[in-house]
């Protein structure tokens, strides 16, 4: 439940385009967006209650919007952003089975849209079924490619299940490592601002088989830049301050140490201190 109230309102932007495809609305459309937006009421007044909210009631309320969903797609049975609405509800709901149902119902409907593929994807890679994933992960970013989210899921399915992959031959190491630096890169090119997506585009370059040092440096560089001083930022120098040491340049590291001041991040600190030889009391 406590999935289902924190992601309920992602629903209604998420599903916006398909609900509102055509210039003038249909039946199925106005419905949803009115589901859509009983999804938002419910879910500011439990925020609004907070410790006071009566769960019972709010577990209720969206078992209705459930079965108003069932009523809907029964009434139109080919409208397929009643499926996505209805699945992502049910998917981040923890009904992961329910969800893949109704997800491969969408894919029939039309089975060339990104995000039914993506969903499909997540459920397979969850499942361990990672070649399964694979394959709808590839098929969202060839049909959305300016869609961030999806390379990113394409480097980090590749990334972290690596061994799969190259046991089943489907890649060489390198040119699975190269692959998911490719994926991360893109992911940041087009979301910028987004903190994860370009973090782990800087740390993708320490995965590549031959580690690109300046280029990670570069990476973390640009993140400083987009980021609050503060821990934020100080812990994005504490990474440029590795690489600095990889490549070989202690004075400058020392520099970058020099601003690192949280006291949360003193430990880690320390730790890139000691690689440069500085005895503690004469650290940074």
């Amino acid at each position: 439940m406590k999935r289902l109230l924190s992601l309920c309102l992602a629903l209604a932007t998420l599903c916006a385009p398909y609900a509102a495809h055509a210039a003038a609305e249909s039946m199925s459309e106005r419905e949803l967006k009115r589901i859509l937006q009983r999804e938002r009421t419910i879910i500011a007044a439990a925020q609004s209650a907070g410790e006071a909210m009566d769960r019972g009631n709010t577990e209720m309320q969206l078992r209705e919007v459930v079965q108003e969903y069932e009523s809907l797609l029964r009434r139109d049975p080919q409208f397929i952003a009643g499926f996505i609405a209805y699945g992502l509800f049910l998917n981040n709901a923890g009904e992961a089975k329910r969800a893949y149902a109704i997800f491969k119902k969408a894919e029939k409907i039309e089975p060339e849209l990104a995000v039914i593929k993506n969903q499909l994807g997540n459920h397979h890679a969850e499942e361990g079924e990672y070649e399964k994933a694979l394959t709808y992960y590839q098929g969202s970013v060839a049909l959305e490619p300016k869609e961030a989210l999806y390379h990113y899921q394409l480097g980090t399915l590749l990334y972290e299940f690596r061994e799969f992959f190259i046991d089943a031959k489907l890649f060489t190491r390198d040119a699975l490592l190269t692959r998911c630096g490719e994926a991360f890169a893109r992911a940041a090119e087009l979301a910028p601002d987004n903190i994860a997506y370009t973090y782990r585009h800087a740390e993708s370059f320490y995965d590549l088989p031959t580690p690109d040092w300046p280029g990670a440096l570069a990476a973390w560089k640009a993140i400083e830049q987009r980021t609050k001083a503060g821990v934020e930022q100080e812990t994005i120098l504490l990474q440029e301050a590795n690489v600095l040491i990889q490549l070989g340049q202690p004075d400058t590291a020392r520099a970058v140490l020099e601003r690192v001041t949280a006291e949360p991040l003193q430990t880690n600190k320390k730790k890139l201190v000691d690689q440069l030889g500085v005895t503690p009391d004469k650290a940074p």
